[in-house]
């Protein structure tokens, strides 16, 4: 055998070990489930097996899961039923060997990969804080499909199953096993006594009735209203959703539809309910998300990886919102962090800024009080440059200011260590203008984080004209490292991620100037399936922050992003700065939002559009922008420009980003809409040079 190992000791304890000769993890692909099949027939026969093992050789790793490939490429009903119904009857071989089973569990066990523990009488895991425990299959569009969803709801119940698997949550040992999922959880360097004593245990049959009585007792809700769980899980998806994504909805539909049949009825009914998910363009638009999060994990930023900076402490310049978030970042990871600011009160108002992001991780049981104080503790203030020289990284969040900045930049070149790295957390300003003056900028970078930074994870790494192969290498390391997605972009105004929406927000402020209510293009761009609307969005950036950035656009593109004149008397006659002042295009009084009729009054015109007029100029103003960043090598795919829109906008992923969502389209019909705006309002629908060739030889942003 390729993947698996197989053997037999003189006490009748069998192993099954997994450890895939191909990849550095395991995963359930058809051939390593052919094995499998053959080897459990096998042991089936054997008399002299007592106990069987289930475990891995893989480091940190049990089953990563099944393999998304092979999922990927099914594109008929018949190919789905055959490779689930492949799966799902091994992993019933398993549940049907005479012999009792215990998955050893020390590292990722998630999808296929924990469906197989399922099928296994008995699982131990391991405090390891790599180990992840769960059947996130609803994050692809797909539901668990090797017999997950029933295993699950008979091991822990109705209630924790559907909570699980309808937020594709992933545990670590403790978790799991307060949730009933594995018998036991004990520290790594324990594991192996701790396995001597479970099969002990298993094999002596009062111990194991004690170990089996532990695990979960249908509740009062589970045997009488299961109506009400259905519903509450229901309304809270719809919530989320809002039915955009298939497979949440089909999960609980799923569990009403088995609550009264057989084991067997129910696996099968899994089976019919996975092949018709597999087949959705939402789930195929999310796995290929998926594939590009990967690629991004391995992606070093550069072509060839120097050697890395060591990176042990940090400082930040700036304690505005986004200098108190990079601070909290950098505390959050257990760096030492100085923070710069000009008066000593801001230094009150960060620290207070950093406690409410780790206030929120605590309330979610994710650090307890005493963790979160010792990484507050990483950080320090002062509102002179003292203490500053050990820092490996200098992170600026200053005012957007090219002046302040390149003044800044000098009195660091001076303070600074020679080969630290200086980044700036500019949204628009460009990297190579700002290093025009530094005697270093080989060790300059723009490192532009996202608000919040404690939930936004995309960050954007800027090479400027002499950034350095070592300095961006380094800070894509150092972002992935914080837990953040870095995409290399190229220096041009706005970047990436704002190039592309100002231009959304903009053509959206057209529309309410030709005389659309704004509350309607925010609901019909909800409804399209973005976070917020263009107005609600620009609101929450800030009506300051989103009109310098618009003027900066506007400057070095022209015509082609020019900026709304009612825009511009907004923010400079109005002096409206969005939710931070309580008012923009909506005022905001505790939880109550409602339009600013001050802002309304500023139009006079009345006209009304239909949907797909105010989709088409708002988002094709976008697909636009976007091909022509990829002409210019401004991003390196269409799949890393997806994911920063995903992940920088809230791009709907059901759609597959924003390219993703042209090809779907049709680039045809596109570049047909695009001319027909063009016609109607000029130069800024104008099709790009790209989408105009790529109409004419029919090709697509995601080509085979």
């Amino acid at each position: 055998m390729k993947h698996i190992r197989y053997s037999v000791h003189d006490n009748g304890i069998g192993e099954v070990i997994f450890d895939h000769s191909e990849l550095e993890v395991n995963l359930l692909s058809s051939e390593v489930l052919l094995e499998l099949e053959n080897l459990l027939e096998s042991i089936a026969r054997q008399k002299e097996v007592k106990i069987l093992l289930f475990k891995s050789a893989k480091k940190d790793i049990f089953i990563a899961g099944a393999d998304i490939k092979e999922i990927k490429t099914l594109d008929t009903r018949v190919k789905a039923l055959e490779k689930v119904r492949q799966g799902r009857d091994i992993l019933s071989t398993i549940a049907a060997l005479e012999v009792p089973t215990l998955a050893v569990i020390d590292g990722v066990a998630l999808g296929g990969g924990f469906e197989l523990a399922l099928a296994c009488d008995f699982r131990l895991t391991t405090e390891n804080p790599k180990t992840k425990i769960g059947l996130p299959e609803v994050s692809l569009g797909v539901m668990p499909g090797f017999g997950g969803t029933v295993r699950l709801r008979n091991l822990i119940g109705l209630q924790k199953a559907l909570e699980l698997i309808l937020g594709s949550k992933q545990l670590n040992g403790k978790k799991a096993e307060h949730l009933g999922l594995v018998d036991s959880c004990v520290p790594s360097g324990y594991l192996g006594f701790k396995e001597t004593q479970m099969i002990a245990d298993i094999l002596d049959a009062k111990k194991r009735t004690k170990i089996i009585a532990k695990r979960h007792k249908a509740t009062l809700l589970e045997k009488f209203a299961p109506s009400l769980i259905f519903s509450f899980a229901e309304k809270e998806v719809l919530k989320k959703t809002k039915r955009h994504y298939p497979a949440p909805l089909a999960v609980i539909e799923h569990y009403r539809k088995i609550a009264k049949t057989g084991f067997y009825e129910a696996l099968e009914a899994e089976t019919q309910r996975f092949a018709t998910l597999a087949l959705t363009k939402e789930s195929k638009h999310l796995i290929e998300l998926f594939f590009t999060s990967e690629a991004l994990k391995h992606d070093t930023g550069v072509d060839h990886l120097p050697a890395l900076k060591a990176i042990n402490r940090a400082s930040v310049f700036g304690g505005g919102t986004m200098g108190s978030g990079i601070t909290w970042l950098f505390s959050k990871i257990d760096m030492p962090v100085r923070l710069k600011v000009r008066r000593s009160e801001q230094i009150a108002d960060t620290l207070h800024a950093v406690n409410k992001s780790y206030m929120a991780i605590k309330r979610r049981k994710r650090l307890t009080q005493r963790e979160i104080d010792l990484k507050m503790d990483r950080i320090s203030a002062d509102t002179r440059m003292r203490g500053f020289e050990k820092s490996d990284i200098a992170v600026e969040a200053i005012v957007e200011d090219m002046a302040a900045k390149q003044e800044l930049y000098a009195t660091l070149e001076e303070t600074l260590r020679k080969d630290a790295i200086i980044a700036t957390n500019t949204s628009s300003l460009s990297v190579s203008k700002l290093a025009v003056s530094m005697r270093h900028p080989e060790r300059f970078v723009g490192m532009h984080f996202f608000n919040p930074v404690d939930r936004m994870p995309l960050v954007e790494v800027i090479r400027g004209d002499k950034t350095a192969d070592e300095t961006a290498a380094t800070v894509v390391a150092l972002a992935k490292r914080a837990g953040k997605t870095p995409i290399i972009v190229g220096d041009c105004p706005g970047f990436l991620v704002n190039r592309l929406l100002i231009p959304y927000i903009i053509e959206a402020i057209h529309l309410f100037e030709e005389g659309e209510s704004f509350e309607k293009i925010d609901r019909v761009l909800l409804a399209f399936g973005m976070p917020m609307g263009p107005f609600r969005l620009a609101d929450e950036v800030g009506l300051d922050v989103g009109y310098k950035v618009a003027k900066i656009l506007e400057e070095g593109y022209g015509e082609r992003i020019r900026c709304a004149p009612v825009f511009e008397r907004i923010y400079s006659d109005l002096g409206l700065l969005g939710k931070k002042n309580g008012a923009g295009f909506y005022t905001y009084r505790g939880h109550k939002t409602v339009p600013n009729t001050s802002v309304m009054d500023l139009v006079q015109a009345k006209r009304s559009f239909s949907e797909d007029e105010i989709i088409d100029r708002t988002l094709l103003v976008m697909v636009n922008e976007a091909s022509r960043a990829l002409e210019e090598g401004i991003v390196k795919n269409a799949s890393y420009l997806d994911m920063a829109m995903v992940m920088g906008t809230g791009f709907p992923p059901f759609r597959g980003g924003l390219l993703a969502y042209a090809d779907e389209r049709g680039i045809h019909d596109v570049v047909a809409k695009l001319n027909n705006l063009a016609n109607a309002y000029g130069e800024r629908f104008k099709p790009s040079g790209l989408l105009t060739a790529m109409a004419r030889e029919k090709r697509t942003f995601y080509e085979e």
